[in-house]
């Protein structure tokens, strides 16, 4: 009787330090998106230093962006400029530059889902992951509909463990897997209007597909 008891009593205590741990996790990736948050959720403007993983690796570049949809973008072998209306593509080794309209940009781009990942998505786990040296948290989100966000199935973002700057972000989109590393990410720094309009150099062939 008394090993039936104390069978029962062990029992109980192991499901309710089952039960702590899953609430404890519950709350660490709700407090590490509350944190997340709290820092981020009042950019207006973004200045990021980065470099794919996927689908392209190797690739590095600085992004100027604001929450109203004007970007300048550098990478390595070109020039993307948007004023919110038009997107001018220039690639200086073809003294060339195409115009498209604004409709014709991709949803996934690193801005779009730096500014909108606390407004469309909801925290979904909480793991640890060793990159290089270091031991970082990935906190998974999905989209708040239960489907997709700008065709993102999940999202990843990944922060030192104890800190909170976003070091790098993982995207599924379909079947494609998109990573970024970020070297440096600055919110709310005054950025000059003259960033986002372009000029094309003399003697640049222009394509306008607007």
């Amino acid at each position: 009787m008394i090993y039936t008891n104390l069978t029962s009593f062990l029992i109980a205590c192991v499901i309710s330090l089952m039960q702590v741990s899953i609430v404890n996790a519950q709350n660490s990736k709700d407090e590490v998106f509350a944190q997340l948050r709290k820092k981020y959720g009042s950019m207006q403007a973004l200045e990021v230093s980065f470099s794919s993983l996927e689908p392209v690796s190797g690739i590095k570049g600085t992004l100027k962006a604001l929450r109203s949809g004007k970007y300048h973008l550098t990478v390595s072998d070109r020039t993307i400029v948007c004023d919110g209306n038009s997107i001018w593509n220039y690639v200086p080794a073809r003294k060339n530059v195409t115009i498209n309209s604004v409709k014709s940009r991709p949803s996934t781009s690193l801005d779009i889902v730096l500014f909108t990942f606390l407004y469309n998505y909801q925290p979904k786990a909480l793991q640890e992951f060793t990159i290089g040296n270091s031991i970082y948290h990935g906190l998974e989100l999905i989209p708040k509909s239960g489907k997709t966000a700008m065709g993102i199935k999940s999202l990843t973002l990944f922060v030192k463990k104890g800190g909170f700057e976003i070091k790098r972000i993982q995207a599924i989109e379909g079947n494609q897997t998109l990573i970024w590393d970020i070297q440096s990410l600055k919110i709310n720094s005054s950025l000059r209007e003259s960033l986002f309009r372009f000029s094309p150099p003399k003697d640049t062939e222009i394509l306008d597909l607007r």
